[in-house]
């Protein structure tokens, strides 16, 4: 019987040598991915390690089966469907907030949402009506003290200028006033009429008369020599000196301010008279011996 020994499928009976005929299908095949492909195919899907690196014979068979074994196609490493990354597991860290390096600068550039300012309404309310509340009160106040310097102002013209125009003759030839000494407050006592007089020539010029003390009957005296010009003719702006007795004097005097004069009758304002302490009243006497009247400047 004769053995065929003809390279291919066909081969004699008991001479099989799986590892050979690997061998013999890579150095057949030109190209490394048909190597691969072969080598696979034939161990019906074996390792391909088993496979020799191509020989010298290998690449002379394929130059001089014409192709370019320097430059063979590329070929996937393995055979198999193509996969595709999986995601990045989360981790605890993740879970708590963390995040690695390229998700924080992810995140960075994210604009974050400003928080909303939230205006506690009731608040707003109560600070608005208290500010409501001090600006009435400081303009009520404006209001009052506007009104008390008029008032004060009114009284002055009305002392001074509403009754110059009733005059008698003998204010005419009055002498000018001479300015005495001055007191930095209201030196009588309170109530009595020697305090209602300095107060209304206080209203009337801006300052307290000074320089002497004593009872009303001595006042003519004292403020001759405290420098002020002291006269029996009456005249505005003065204040009338009464003795003792005198237009119902007390017994230690009693003074006013005058207001008006006309003829022979004093219109004058007074405390501590038929009113009592500490309020005025108004009345007209008739000039008589024992009035003095102590100018102002």
């Amino acid at each position: 019987m004769i053995n065929d020994t003809t390279r291919g499928r066909h081969r004699a009976p008991g001479r099989h040598n799986p590892l050979s005929e690997l061998k013999l299908l890579a150095r057949e095949s030109a190209q490394p991915a048909l190597k691969a492909g072969a080598l696979v195919a034939a161990t019906g899907g074996l390792v391909a390690g088993f496979a020799n690196p191509a020989s010298a014979d290998t690449l002379s068979a394929a130059k001089s089966a014409g192709v370019n074994a320097a430059a063979p196609e590329a070929a996937p490493a393995a055979v198999g469907p193509a996969t595709t990354a999986a995601p990045a597991p989360s981790t605890a860290l993740s879970k708590i907030g963390f995040a690695p390096a390229t998700q924080q600068t992810a995140a960075q550039r994210v604009e974050k949402t400003k928080p909303e300012v939230i205006e506690d309404e009731q608040v707003k309310a109560e600070r608005a009506d208290a500010a409501a509340k001090a600006a009435a009160a400081k303009a009520a106040a404006d209001r009052q003290a506007a009104t008390q310097r008029a008032s004060r102002d009114l009284t002055r013209r009305t002392l001074t200028n509403s009754t110059s125009s009733v005059k008698v003759s003998a204010n005419a030839s009055a002498p000018s006033a001479s300015s005495g000494m001055r007191a930095s407050s209201n030196w009588a006592t309170a109530g009595q009429c020697t305090w209602g007089a300095l107060n209304k020539w206080y209203q009337s010029e801006g300052y307290y008369p000074g320089g002497w003390t004593g009872n009303a009957m001595a006042w003519a005296s004292g403020a001759r020599s405290a420098g002020y010009t002291v006269s029996s003719t009456p005249r505005t702006r003065s204040i009338i000196v009464m003795q003792p007795g005198v237009a119902g004097s007390s017994s230690v005097g009693h003074v006013g301010w005058v207001t008006a004069v006309n003829g022979n009758k004093v219109t004058i304002i007074e405390m501590n008279a038929t009113a009592g302490p500490y309020n005025y009243d108004t009345r007209t006497v008739t000039l008589s011996g024992g009035m003095s009247f102590i100018y102002a400047p």
